[in-house]
């Protein structure tokens, strides 16, 4: 019976040491780049900030576009230049409202959604989201602003390109 216990305990041993040794091949699998297929855009596109007319003086604002549809992100991004010239023109007819030496923003979302919309050319844009001051870009996500993701159009415009090199490869094959 003893040898059988060996016998056993072995083949015990030699099957952990083998689904040890292969574990980190598994780890490393799963942290290898997405599937650019699989990739979703964000609702909400972080803008640049920008320098805007306010009262006699010029102060810096970030904007953030909520879109109707996740599809949608990519076609904003595509005409963010023409959304950027929309913003100013329109701010510099209607310039933002200071009281007090205090910025007022209450309603400058509404004013700035038609101009944006037809700056797309479509009603593509849902909702503007302004903040007082440059918001910093980087790499990640807003942690006051968690829909926001940081880089806007960059990563958007490059997903979309590594996903339809994905789709080509996919047609090839």
């Amino acid at each position: 019976m003893s040898d059988r216990f060996k016998l056993v305990g072995i083949t015990l041993l030699g099957i952990c040491v083998l689904a040890l040794s292969t574990a980190p091949d598994t780890f490393a699998a799963g942290s290898k780049k997405k599937d650019p297929l699989a990739w979703k855009p964000p609702t909400h596109i972080h803008m640049r900030p920008m320098m805007v007319p306010a009262g006699g003086t010029i102060v810096p604002m970030t904007f953030y576009l909520e879109a109707t549809k996740r599809e949608r992100t990519e076609d904003i991004c595509k005409r963010m230049p023409r959304v950027r010239d929309a913003v100013l023109s329109s701010l510099s007819r209607n310039p933002v409202k200071v009281r007090k030496r205090k910025i007022i923003l209450k309603g400058l979302d509404a004013q700035m959604l038609k101009p944006l919309n037809k700056a797309v050319g479509k009603k593509y844009i849902k909702k503007v989201y302004i903040s007082k001051g440059a918001v910093r870009m980087g790499t990640g996500k807003i942690k006051r602003r968690p829909y926001a993701v940081i880089d806007g159009c960059e990563n958007i415009l490059r997903s979309e390109k590594e996903r339809q090199q994905a789709l080509k490869a996919q047609k090839e094959k």
